[in-house]
């Protein structure tokens, strides 16, 4: 069965899943409306997934980052 978001019903005050649905309508140049008429429940999930991963390797980069530069601190 294919579940679409069109049955999710915003909750503003636990707004963490409808304020990623707003950066993934403006991510991939649609509406809301549009993404909930389209986009299952599943690929939702999934975006939110590989949204996670891409957040973690831009942490771990911006980590390695830091430390690059406070070893190249201490060799001054």
């Amino acid at each position: 069965m294919i579940r679409r978001l069109k049955r999710l019903k915003p909750n503003w005050k636990a707004n963490n899943q409808w304020k990623f649905i707003f950066s993934l309508a403006k991510e991939l140049g649609k509406t809301v409306a549009e993404l909930c008429e389209t986009l299952t429940v599943e690929e939702m999930i999934g975006w939110a997934a590989y949204s996670e991963i891409e957040y973690e390797e831009y942490e771990k980069q911006k980590e390695q980052a830091q430390r690059n530069s406070a070893i190249k601190g201490r060799k001054r």
